[in-house]
């Protein structure tokens, strides 16, 4: 399969949030672990993170061009949640109902590294999910702002999870 991997934000002014950790240091490594991961079990992945861009909305936008004209199966958007210092979890977006599908399978394998299942969430919001055309999800790994996930945030072991996910 082929597999475009975005690590959330990293792309200024498109930045992630900082809490006792930084999501760009977070989602960079861990998409670097998922593409590594995924190439060694035989998969094509590419990375959709853009190099640079102006705005927010023209780094994701360059991220969705990339998947689609890499004509990808599976797009997979990573990021670390943030809100009040009190939620915790992981939890996965998807709008499609083979993106569902995705969606519950890597958030099952998260969830048995000890992680709150926060659920399959809709993601009709989301720009990514919106403008891929392919099965798309975007992953909220953990929260950045919670003490109780960072304790249990390892990277090998959530890209582990994530890979699995994607390829059972």
């Amino acid at each position: 399969m082929k597999f475009g991997i975005d690590s959330g934000h990293n792309c200024p002014p498109d930045s992630g949030a900082r809490g006792i950790q930084i999501e760009d240091d977070l989602t960079l490594e861990l998409g670097n672990r998922v593409i590594a991961k995924l190439k060694a079990l035989g998969h094509e992945a590419i990375s959709c993170k853009p190099s640079k861009a102006n705005t927010v909305k023209e780094s994701l936008g360059k991220r969705c061009d990339t998947a689609n004209a890499a004509n990808v199966d599976v797009f997979v958007s990573i990021h670390f949640n943030f809100f009040n210092g009190q939620a915790y979890g992981t939890e996965v977006f998807a709008i499609s109902e083979k993106g569902s599908k995705i969606a519950h399978s890597v958030l099952n394998e998260i969830v048995k590294l000890g992680f709150f299942n926060r659920g399959v969430k809709s993601g009709n919001h989301l720009f990514v999910l919106k403008n891929t055309k392919m099965p798309a999800i975007l992953i909220e790994a953990c929260f950045i702002d919670s003490q109780k996930d960072m304790n249990l945030y390892n990277a090998e072991a959530m890209a582990n999870a994530i890979v699995k996910g994607l390829t059972s």
